[in-house]
């Protein structure tokens, strides 16, 4: 986001306050590039103007919503010298993607709406957006990384009468996959069984106030490290203590040639901490595709009633999320 954004933000909200993981599918760029038949290059004026925001408008929300729904109205898709250049697109989206948290959810998926429509003026162009946003969306290392803020976009591409089956075959996978088990929404319950083989499911799992459900795979370093650096974790392993976290580690390795009560068993060299609920996944949980498990681990936080507050989350997100709710909601001295 650059500096001429960045204030035009904080004005707004000082204004306001004073006031009142894929597919083996076909990828975008190369869409793109076969759809492209030249890319304008990088001589263009950066910055699409800013619309001037009616002083009616008082909320953080309100300037936002306006914000978002005219931020392209100076932008004709139908000038490929702009629309098809990658750095005055990439440049003002990411502008227009830095808004997204200050709007409501109807507020982005109507702006999402109006400005994959004017994008359907010119096909590499709109490939180009929607490529766009899913590296700034979509990719786990990006700093504006939001499945919620994805979704929108995937929902246009998944049905514009632009693209062809093929080509929407990846934004339908990857919109599937993001409707799943979403923040707010109850986890899916799935079958696991316990380390003494019996069946247990994970709506009827005794829980604490907060239970980290990790599914992971014993051979998996990255598995090994995450379990390591939440386990060292001071806070984490206090609350674990005191009752107000579970911990429910899932392996995902299924053999289907071993008896029930002996492919529950940690295996050796892999134990998890004590205090830590073991399980193995039935076959369901994968054959009926109930979660989406892009890498290893892979981490949700949930409440008591088993709603998904962190989807697919970093175990230093998971962390840093127990720290703000522990600031802000601290136990009371004893």
């Amino acid at each position: 986001m650059n500096d001429r954004l960045s204030i035009f933000l904080l004005c707004l909200l000082l204004a306001a306050t004073s006031g009142i993981r894929s597919a083996q599918q076909p990828s975008l760029s190369q869409l793109r590039a076969a759809s492209a038949t030249s890319i304008a290059p990088d001589t263009l004026s950066p910055d699409l103007p800013l619309p001037a925001i009616p002083a009616t408008l008082r909320t953080p929300h309100e300037r936002a919503s306006y914000l978002l729904a005219h931020f392209w109205d100076s932008m004709s898709f139908a000038d490929t010298l702009r629309s098809r250049n990658p750095g005055f697109m990439e440049q003002n989206l990411v502008n227009y993607l830095s808004l997204f948290p200050h709007a409501p959810a109807e507020a982005r998926t109507r702006a999402v709406h109006l400005l994959m429509q004017r994008a359907e003026a010119d096909k590499p162009a709109y490939l180009l957006l929607a490529e766009l946003a899913e590296k700034y969306l979509y990719t786990i290392d990006s700093p504006m990384q939001s499945e919620e803020h994805f979704i929108p976009f995937l929902e246009e591409t998944a049905r514009t009468p632009l693209l062809d089956e093929t080509e929407k075959s990846r934004p339908r996978f990857l919109l599937a996959a993001a409707l799943k088990n979403r923040p707010g929404t109850t986890a899916a319950d799935f079958t696991y069984h316990t380390p003494e083989g019996n069946l247990q499911t994970l709506h009827a799992t005794p829980s604490a106030p907060r239970l980290l459900l990790m599914f992971y795979n014993p051979d998996c370093t990255h598995c090994r490290q995450a379990i390591a650096l939440l386990h060292a974790d001071g806070l984490f392993k206090q609350m674990l203590h005191d009752g107000r976290l579970t911990v429910l580690a899932i392996n995902t390795e299924y053999d289907h040639e071993s008896p029930t009560r002996h492919e529950a068993r940690p295996r050796s060299g892999n134990e998890l901490p004590d205090g830590w609920t073991a399980g193995t996944a039935a076959p369901t949980l994968m054959d009926n595709e109930l979660y989406v498990l892009p890498s290893m681990p892979t981490l949700y936080l949930l409440d008591q009633e088993k709603h998904v507050l962190l989807k697919e989350a970093l175990p230093e997100q998971v962390l840093a999320r127990l720290v703000e709710e522990s600031r802000n909601h601290p136990r009371p001295k004893e």
